[in-house]
């Protein structure tokens, strides 16, 4: 079986780049408790979203373990062509319209469907790759729902809405790739 423990990341910085945002103090305060957390479990890779809030997120967990951070494609869907974060208020709407209409997007923007995907696929790989290991995702907020809807039948919104930052989420895969889902 191969184990997956997805890690939204920590509490963030609400301005700036979308892509370069980092942690609040008390996020960075939050990414040492994930190394208190993990620290009885075995972890044979570590990865995150190339953004760098999730980076930063288990980035104390790697430098612990004396692991790299792998860069893997689990960012957060790509509202716009820009790399500026959305208004709270634009935010909203666009969700809204896309649990409505997995296919919607922004110009230049990915969908939901588009985003689970490529999630997905990144699943798959991470099971080809480390397969009967423990592998930890750091991601982000939308992603993970997608994802959880896909492999609990649980809505996006609704994992969206009850989802905090950080969350952690353990998928176990067995050899047929069926998943088991627990919140931890």
């Amino acid at each position: 079986m191969t184990t997956i423990y997805f890690v939204r990341h920590c509490e963030s910085l609400k301005t700036g780049s979308d892509r370069e945002r980092g942690l609040t103090d008390a996020g960075q305060q939050q990414a040492q408790k994930l190394v208190v957390f993990f620290r009885t479990m075995p972890i044979d890779a570590i990865c995150s979203s190339p953004m760098r809030r999730a980076m930063d997120s288990v980035r104390p967990l790697a430098n612990q373990r004396n692991m790299q951070v792998i860069t893997v494609p689990f960012q957060e869907r790509l509202f716009q062509l820009i790399d500026e974060r959305l208004t709270t208020e634009r935010l909203e709407e666009v969700l809204r319209q896309s649990f409505l209409d997995a296919d919607y997007a922004e110009v230049g923007g990915e969908s939901n469907r588009m985003a689970l995907d490529r999630a997905v696929a990144a699943i798959e790989k991470l099971h080809d790759m480390h397969p009967n290991q423990q592998v930890v995702v750091a991601t982000h907020g939308l992603v993970l729902a997608l994802v959880l809807e896909k492999y609990t039948g649980r809505a996006a919104n609704e994992w969206l809405d009850a989802t905090s930052s950080p969350a952690i989420h353990r998928l176990t895969f067995d050899a047929l790739k069926k998943a088991s889902h627990e919140q931890l």
